[in-house]
């Protein structure tokens, strides 16, 4: 199944896979083609310095923010690895960066990653793919089944564990609200 298809109905996805950057290393950043290059830039957190430095001599994370600007015109933005090559506070900030571009510019983002906690907060429909072939998908991070196929996070993980021993708990994938869920419960 193609991804324009799966994207159709859902504004962002997630698809547990491998990613391929295909940005193409050779030159500087001055010479990519984008319309305002230093607006660009400061998008994706890099300043102009970076104009004058060759995209084969940038870190991945740099190269990742430079794939993300070549990308930022287009109605679909596919981009992946974000668990590999970015801090928790760069992924935060791009997934707020990706919800804004989805609410005020009504961009459709595929993030395809092998680590389900870069998908909290952001993803509407999770994908297992594999060879290009869907494996499973649901829009419930506390699915099951879906853990089949990919490492469990580790809060996913612990609320598991306490239905399991019939503790009642809220799922959330976030810390904050777990910690204050069971502030309430025993006091």
């Amino acid at each position: 199944m193609e991804i324009k298809e799966l994207i159709k109905n859902n504004e962002i996805i997630g698809i547990v896979s491998n990613y391929e950057n295909n940005l193409n290393i050779n030159g500087y950043v001055k010479d990519i083609d984008i319309k305002d290059l230093s607006k660009a830039l400061k998008m994706v957190l890099l300043d102009d310095s970076y104009l004058d430095k060759k995209v084969s001599d940038l870190t991945l994370n740099e190269q990742f923010k430079i794939e993300l600007m070549t990308k930022l015109n287009k109605e679909v933005i596919i981009i992946g690895n974000l668990s590999k090559v970015l801090n928790n506070k760069d992924i935060d900030y791009f997934k707020k960066l990706f919800l804004k571009l989805n609410n005020n510019y009504h961009k459709k983002i595929v993030i395809i990653d092998n680590d389900i906690k870069v998908f909290f907060n952001l993803v509407k429909r999770i994908y297992v793919m594999k060879n290009k072939k869907i494996l499973y998908d649901t829009d419930n991070f506390f699915d099951h089944e879906l853990y089949k196929y990919v490492k469990c996070p580790k809060i996913v993980d612990f609320i598991f564990y306490l239905e399991e021993n019939n503790k009642e708990i809220m799922c959330t994938t976030d810390i904050y609200e777990l910690i204050k869920d069971i502030y309430r419960r025993v006091s």
